[in-house]
C-alpha cells in the first residue's frame, strides 16, 4: 500500500452532487477564486478537477462567511441596508469584511460570522452605526454623532453656503464615496439642525 496516496478528486458535477450545490454557484465561485481563495484547479484531459478534501475545507471555512442580511439578523434587525453602510463608513468596532463580491467598486461584503457576533455582543444597544436611520418603531432618526460624515457636512456648508443641496451632496460624495443621495441629504439635515442656533 502506498506511503502517500493520491488524493482524490471531484469534477465540478461530482462537487455539485457531493454537496448539494447547484453547478452554476460552483461556477460563479470559480470565476470569482481571485476574490475568495477558491482552491485551485487541475485539469484531466477537457475537466477541470479538485482536491476533494481541500476544496471541503475551504468550503466550510465559507459556511462561517455572512453577508448583510445574515449580519442583520445577528444584531437583531429586520433591515440590512444600514450593514452595508456600516461596510463603507465603519462605526467603533465594526469589523472589516473578509470578502467583496464585487472587489473593484467595494460592494456585495462579506464577513466572519464570529466576526459579527463579537461586534453585536460588544456594541452599544442604543448607538446603531453612522447613517443606520431610525430602528424599526422609533420616531427619532439618527444625529450622526461622531460621523466623519456630518463634519464634512458641516465644513462643506460653512465654506460653500449659497450651494445647492445637489451641489453639495456632489462635493460630498467624492470626500466620502458609498453614501447614497438620500443619505447624504439626510446627513445635510443634520449638519444645518446643528448649525441653527
Amino acid at each position: 500500500m502506498p506511503e502517500n496516496p493520491e488524493p482524490r478528486r471531484l469534477n465540478r458535477a461530482e462537487l455539485a452532487d457531493t454537496h448539494g450545490i447547484p453547478a452554476k454557484t460552483l461556477e460563479r465561485w470559480w470565476s470569482d477564486r481571485e476574490d475568495n481563495g477558491h482552491p485551485p484547479a487541475e485539469r484531466q484531459g477537457r475537466t477541470l478537477t479538485w482536491d476533494a478534501a481541500e476544496w471541503d475545507a475551504w468550503h466550510r471555512r465559507r459556511q462561517d462567511i455572512v453577508g448583510p442580511a445574515e449580519f442583520a439578523k445577528i444584531l437583531g434587525h429586520k433591515d440590512n441596508s444600514w450593514v452595508t453602510k456600516a461596510a463603507a463608513a465603519p462605526p467603533p468596532g465594526f469589523p472589516e469584511p473578509v470578502e467583496w463580491g464585487d472587489t473593484v467598486n467595494r460592494r456585495r461584503p462579506k464577513w466572519r460570522r464570529a466576526d459579527a457576533q463579537t461586534f453585536a455582543d460588544n456594541r452599544t444597544r442604543n448607538s446603531p452605526p453612522p447613517g443606520a436611520g431610525r430602528p424599526a418603531g422609533s420616531r427619532a432618526g439618527t444625529t450622526y454623532e461622531g460621523d466623519e460624515r456630518l463634519t464634512a457636512a458641516i465644513k462643506s456648508l460653512t465654506d460653500h453656503p449659497d450651494d445647492r443641496p445637489a451641489r453639495h451632496i456632489e462635493r460630498l460624495h467624492q470626500l466620502h464615496p458609498g453614501t447614497s443621495a438620500s443619505g447624504w441629504t439626510k446627513i445635510l439635515k443634520a449638519a444645518r439642525d446643528q448649525q441653527t442656533p
